[in-house]
């Protein structure tokens, strides 16, 4: 865990010195091309909130119980969703123990397939790890929806305004300090919420 917990330090850290180079707040609405430094903080803050995630998830459900391993394809599978399989299937891994054969199973789905686009997803994960249900819907997440929601615009729309344009519309959606901010403590506030709570 402490592997984790430092990584994801660094990460945050990687976020904060980009958003360092965006400069003081500033008044009226900056370029676009100046506001991009912040669009690119957001996507790697997401990516921080994944490799995260991932990263607990590698933790502890090779360690879970059976109906949590099951959720799991047998690592070299191609499909998404788990399957029955027969003994020859296992010829492939001889050598492989079994502990370390559902770990590789879960990094090889987890590689492949997996992706935390809607608070839904993150909860998931949560509860996965151990997390207690109930603690995970009493906790308020802030603004991490709003900041999953923005990263898929920035990622799959490059920030694109849906609004029609027109007298004070711009094609692309503004970003500032104040809203990049709330992001970061968002992401940082799951962190402390895990660490708090994730089973021993």
């Amino acid at each position: 865990m402490r592997e984790i917990l430092a990584l994801f330090a660094q990460n945050i850290k990687r976020v904060e010195n980009l958003i360092s180079l965006y400069g003081p707040p500033v008044r009226g609405r900056r370029k676009v091309k100046e506001t991009d430094i912040l669009r690119a903080a957001l996507v790697l803050l997401h990516a921080t909130l994944e490799d995260f995630l991932r990263s607990l998830l590698i933790l502890k459900v090779p360690n879970a119980d059976q109906e949590i391993v099951d959720k799991y394809p047998l690592a070299g599978s191609d499909r998404k969703r788990p399957e029955k399989f027969s003994l020859g299937a296992l010829a492939k891994h001889r050598g492989t123990s079994v502990d370390e054969l559902i770990r590789q199973s879960v990094v090889d789905y987890l590689d492949r397939w997996s992706n935390f686009n809607d608070l839904g997803e993150v909860k998931k994960a949560l509860v996965l790890c151990g997390i207690d249900n109930d603690l995970i819907e009493g906790h308020d997440f802030g603004y991490l929806p709003a900041m999953i929601a923005r990263r898929h615009n920035i990622v799959h729309k490059a920030d694109r305004n849906g609004i029609r344009q027109g007298q004070g519309h711009h094609t692309t959606k503004s970003i500032g300090l104040k809203e990049i901010s709330r992001y970061v403590e968002s992401v940082k506030n799951l962190q402390s919420f895990v660490v708090d709570n994730l089973p021993q």
